[in-house]
């Protein structure tokens, strides 16, 4: 094979990062035929499938996760090495950033964080993304977006992170509901039907069910909504419970015309943080984003308590 072959690194990286040759086609600005061509030369190159059909996605081979797990680190130190050198000044940037975040975490952060983003950086922008079923680690390994706020139990090491905050939990019922007139315990928890948010992630709801387990207790979910913001104001028309962090909970309860009550079983703090792909681990205008965000918080992330 020519020495040329070596441009088709660049593809191979698309291909096992995005794990479709549509996508792999848009991350590099190439048609869909010409990374079609790309992935059939790598085949013959490494006398491997590379991606096999699974379902109505497509996979990596072991024999091409191996391959990417070599090729990626030496890939990444080239792209930076001959990168040219730019300093970022935040007072004249235009540059442009995607969040990855539940509006739970948009409505916690950004308004720490955005006043001194446009008064040190006017002209930046700043897109926030709803968290979808793919996952925070493909749209960050496919380069989708440059930063994920939120929680990734087991984060692999092509990500780093920044831990920000931690905040308890809170129960919410409406106005008026049967439940205040009796004590709250976990018979009272569990009689009625329950309101979870943003079920597509599912940490949040999966530790609340885990610590009804270690309990040998287990709740009735009637209705998962897609929105944590939108829960309260959702709750109050009807006589389900919902937990919820407790930022959400305290902030919107006189809004919404619910109540707070205490969780009455032992649950975990939320833990957030800011997650990025190594590839920006040196990238001047990221770092200066990151600062900004670890800073609202305190930089060693203070526990947000109900108020």
């Amino acid at each position: 094979m020519k020495s040329t072959d070596l441009n088709l690194l660049v593809h191979f990286d698309a291909l096992i990062t995005c794990k479709s040759v549509s996508q792999a086609g848009e991350a590099l600005g190439i048609s869909q035929p010409a990374m079609s061509s790309a992935l059939s030369r790598l085949r013959y190159l490494f006398g491997d499938p590379l991606l096999e059909r699974d379902g109505n996605k497509w996979t990596p081979t072991l024999r091409a996760q191996e391959l990417h797990r070599t090729f990626q680190p030496l890939l990444h130190a080239w792209q930076r090495s001959t990168s040219p050198e730019t300093s970022f000044n935040p007072a004249t940037s235009a540059h442009g950033y995607t969040i990855y975040a539940s509006d739970y975490l948009q409505y916690v952060v950004l308004p720490r964080v955005l006043p001194r983003l446009k008064a040190e950086a006017p002209n930046i922008q700043i897109q926030c993304l709803p968290p979808k079923v793919s996952g925070a680690l493909d749209m960050l390994s496919g380069n989708y977006i440059e930063l994920y706020i939120g929680h990734y139990p087991q984060p692999p090491d092509s990500l780093r992170a920044r831990f920000l905050f931690e905040e308890a939990s809170a129960c919410l019922v409406r106005k008026g509901h049967p439940a205040l007139g009796r004590e709250w315990n976990m018979a009272a928890y569990l009689q009625y039907q329950h309101m979870d948010a943003s079920g597509y992630a599912g940490y949040f709801n999966t530790q609340v069910d885990a610590a009804l387990l270690a309990q040998g207790q287990r709740r009735t979910v009637g209705i998962v909504l897609s929105s944590y913001v939108a829960t309260p104001f959702v709750l109050a028309t009807t006589d389900m419970v919902a937990t919820l962090p407790s930022s959400i909970a305290q902030s919107l309860a006189a809004a919404s015309g619910t109540v707070v009550l205490p969780a009455p079983l032992p649950l975990p703090p939320l833990s957030i943080s800011l997650y990025w792909h190594e590839r920006y681990q040196n990238d001047q205008a990221h770092a200066w984003l990151r600062q900004c965000i670890g800073a609202a918080f305190g930089g060693a992330g203070p526990k947000l308590a109900p108020s």
